[in-house]
């Protein structure tokens, strides 16, 4: 039963809505095309090694946060510590930060699989040669923000629906619909001439890269694996607040990083093998992969390419949209929270809405900057550092880039750091312990994690955020 934050309403609802928030565009769009840039098998190495060492020890620390004070992140971290309430205003303002760009990427892969879906039924809506279609589409302000806004109404819809009613009912759905997409895909391209050299690259033995460009690999694999599990950016301690006492933490946690782990080595075996197999193994198309290497590709396929095309970007969409409502969940939440601290009524519809509107209005440099092309080639505004004519650095060299820079950048190790260092020398890992094992179920590994909080994280971490500095300022 809902209270007044509402809840879900089984656990299953809560894993695949958790699920749901670690697989997205991160796993569809980040994992591969990063993957594609720093050498495939040595990124996928250092990714696996941070899931396990890191990522797995924040997930439960942020659950367990959660779950222990039963609220979304500002008011949890005041609840442990008004000294670190910061953190918790720092876990609202990056879900909002990642959203002005996600949310426009969300309206582009609608964008792409309308029209794969009207293509199969001979109705070309691309407007162009299908080919010529991403430079021309990103550089049309009013189409992109205007499928920008569709994005974020339904987003809107849902999280104004409720916990149980609309992000659990989605997620119950989407979820298995994107796993049973991701086969089909992957089946097809598996057959395809030429895909064997896609899985080399990314299974085959090569550290090389870690070699020459080490602390490179590990930000890629370290902002990659925040950013596809939701961590360091309030959804679990979000969704935390909501798991009920008789779950097992620790069992939630691993099955929500295998479970994203496997979509994101998934969607590899989509885009590598497909690279290979129809575009000459150019695996380094960056972030542009997703949209116009991979329409390349549906091209090559012929009519069968609008079939595939259009599975592809609506599992991509599944993807986006369950991450997404997560992120509007965790500011909405907030919200929520103090009016009912404050003994007011929750609000979430109308919260929903007003922070769909305010991030929509932030979305619009992202929107119209057509990913950093430049005025002089098209772009109805300069990105930033053409603006204001300073040197182009990785940060400033579009709106994108500006926002993921102050997000996945700096505040989500940050945060991670820091929380990671509260509950190794702070708070102790018995609070962590405590709160697992109120479930019934013994915490296993307190010695690993014990270590992890107290040395591997904060030292992983403080690595991690000394190489995105050098990278986007030195």
């Amino acid at each position: 039963m809902e209270n007044n934050r509402g809840s879900f309403g089984s656990n299953l609802g809560f894993i695949l809505a958790a699920v749901g928030s670690a697989v997205g565009l991160g796993n569809i769009w980040g994992f591969p095309y990063k993957m594609g840039l720093n050498g495939g098998f040595a990124f996928l190495l250092i990714y696996l090694v941070l899931a396990i060492f890191v990522g797995l020890a924040v997930m439960i620390g942020e659950l367990a946060i959660g779950r222990k004070t039963g609220m979304s992140p500002v008011a949890a971290y005041r609840k442990l510590s008004k000294k670190f309430t910061w953190m918790g205003y720092m876990a609202v303002i990056v879900p909002f930060l990642i959203l002005c760009f996600y949310f426009v990427l969300g309206g582009m892969v609608m964008r792409y699989a309308l029209s794969y879906l009207t293509a199969i039924f001979g109705w070309d809506t691309w407007g162009v040669p299908v080919t010529e279609f991403f430079g021309t589409f990103i550089c049309n302000g009013a189409s992109v923000v205007i499928w920008t806004a569709i994005f974020i109404a339904l987003n809107a819809f849902i999280v104004a629906a409720g916990v149980a009613g609309g992000i659990e009912k989605f997620c119950k759905i989407g979820m298995p619909a994107l796993f049973v997409m991701l086969l089909a895909v992957i089946i097809y391209v598996a057959v395809q001439p030429g895909a064997m050299d896609g899985y080399k690259f990314m299974f085959g033995w090569n550290i090389e890269p870690l070699k020459t460009d080490f602390l490179g690999v590990l930000k890629a694999a370290a902002g990659q694996m925040f950013f596809s599990l939701s961590l360091g950016m309030g959804a679990m301690i979000t969704y935390g607040s909501y798991l009920q006492k008789k779950e097992s933490v620790q069992k939630n946690a691993v099955i929500i990083i295998v479970c994203d782990t496997l979509v994101a080595i998934m969607a590899g075996m989509i885009v590598m093998p497909a690279c290979a197999a129809f575009l000459n193994g150019e695996y380094g198309g960056g972030p542009g992969l997703l949209f116009a290497s991979m329409q390349q590709v549906f091209f090559n396929m012929g009519y069968v390419g609008n079939i595939i095309g259009f599975l592809f970007y609506g599992l991509v969409f599944i993807a986006a949209i369950s991450s997404s409502m997560s992120l509007l969940e965790v500011i909405t939440s907030f919200k929520v929270d103090q009016n009912i601290e404050a003994g007011k009524a929750p609000g979430r519809k109308k919260y929903a809405i007003i922070a769909a509107v305010i991030i929509f209005v932030f979305c619009l440099p992202v929107a119209l900057d057509a990913l950093g092309t430049g005025v002089e080639n098209g772009a109805p505004i300069a990105y930033p550092a053409e603006l204001f004519g300073i040197e182009v650095k990785g940060w400033n060299d579009c709106w994108l880039d500006f926002y993921d820079m102050l997000s996945e950048g700096i505040m989500m190790p940050l945060g991670a750091m820091v929380m990671a260092f509260m509950i190794g020398w702070i708070w102790k890992i018995d609070m962590v312990v405590e709160e697992c094992e109120l479930s019934g179920h013994k915490f296993w590994g307190k010695t690993f994690f014990d270590i992890c909080y107290k040395i591997i994280t904060p030292i992983g971490m403080a690595f991690v955020l000394y190489a995105q500095i050098m990278t986007f300022f030195g």
